[in-house]
């Protein structure tokens, strides 16, 4: 799947507009979700740090993944350090970025890491809850004679 996002700065009304828009077929977009945010919010959070800044923008409706999160803030960055005024459009590639994440994973690990990390065989078969804790065992289910059995039958017109 394919996401669209375009970031518009609106200095008039002091605000800061995240459209996010889906791929429905080849080529054509649709709207999804837009997300207005104050620019002294945009502002602060900036000052703060990237992170913070994703965060603001997370929001009910719109929140993307890691990754494309921290490409919006990049863009939101660049464009509140420099008077950009030109709207800031991102492709992402669903497919294209998840084949670049697992190709990072299998080359930033170590064989030897990978094997440091599998358990033993009987590291998996510890117990690790806590034994001073008593689980109460003296529990019963008790079915009522009138109630019927899974079949629908009462168990009193089962016996005759």
């Amino acid at each position: 799947m394919k996401q669209k996002y375009l970031i518009l700065k609106n200095d008039e009304k002091n605000e800061l507009i995240i459209r996010e828009s889906l791929e429905i077929n080849k080529d054509m977009f649709s709207l999804v979700c837009e997300e207005t945010y104050d620019n002294k919010d945009i502002e602060s959070a900036i000052a703060k740090d990237g992170k913070h800044l994703v965060s603001v923008l997370r929001t009910d409706n719109m929140y993307p993944i890691g990754l494309y999160a921290d490409k919006l803030a990049e863009s939101i960055i660049t464009m509140y350090g420099t008077e950009h005024k030109e709207p800031i459009k991102l492709l992402f590639d669903d497919a294209l970025s998840f084949s670049k994440i697992q190709e990072d994973l299998v080359v930033s690990e170590n064989v030897e890491d990978v094997e440091d990390k599998v358990p033993e065989d009987n590291e998996l078969f510890e117990d690790d809850f806590d034994s001073h804790k008593i689980l109460k065992t003296n529990c019963s289910i008790k079915v009522a004679d009138d109630e019927p059995d899974d079949n629908g039958i009462d168990s009193e017109e089962e016996e005759n």
